[in-house]
């Protein structure tokens, strides 16, 4: 079933928010919240489920059972659901057949372009890694943007991933020259890409 525009719409404002604060702040909140004032309570629930989990993550063992309860409890929402569906699939669940990256943009009816410009990074970026041009390791930042905008999981992210490298599209030759395969490393490819200092220096991060 495809969904309305208004859920694309919270998607895609809940997705910006979980790439732009992955540690919300009380500012973060206010700030996004008064941005998108009709997704405000999914903005709050999302923030409280990241806070929740650093919270588990530095109290250790011994909180497990009081930060499990709330986060049970918050689990219900559309927010938990969206962003962490596709971690929930177990490895049978999962299909073993490997779609490529263009197949998982052609299946949702979308570009190379278009996804570019959604999640904010150089075209030039998105062809060399469906292309198979890419040598991993890919930014974790990549990979978790792709995975929500996808819609998959980490495995399956893995997948394409060997697979797009495994089956690479060839450059157009040169002259008489034969047909090439570029290949560069993540950081190499966003160096080289015609985005801005800020989005290279953003995507080069860690959460």
């Amino acid at each position: 079933m495809s969904k309305s525009p208004t859920h694309n719409e919270r998607d895609r404002a809940l997705y910006q928010f979980h790439v732009a604060c992955p540690r919300p702040t009380a500012e973060d909140i206010i700030e996004w919240t008064e941005r998108y004032p009709q997704f405000a309570e999914d903005i709050r629930t999302h923030a409280a489920i990241s806070r929740d989990w650093d919270a588990a993550d530095s109290m250790g063992e011994q909180a497990d059972d009081t930060v499990s309860d709330v986060m049970m409890a918050r689990a219900r929402s559309r927010v938990l659901n969206a962003l962490f569906r596709s971690e929930a699939k177990t490895e049978v669940s999962e299909p073993e057949a490997t779609v490529g990256f263009h197949e998982m943009l052609a299946a949702r009816g979308t570009t190379i372009p278009k996804a570019a410009k959604e999640l904010e990074i150089g075209r030039d970026v998105l062809a060399d890694l469906f292309n198979g041009w890419m040598i991993p390791p890919v930014g974790p930042r990549l990979v978790s943007a792709l995975g929500f905008f996808l819609g998959i999981s980490k495995r399956e992210f893995d997948r394409a991933c060997l697979y797009a490298i495994q089956h690479p599209t060839l450059q157009h030759a040169k002259s008489a020259a034969p047909p090439v395969i570029p290949k560069r490393s993540y950081e190499d490819v966003i160096a080289g890409s015609n985005m801005s200092a800020e989005r290279k220096q953003f995507w080069l991060g860690e959460d």
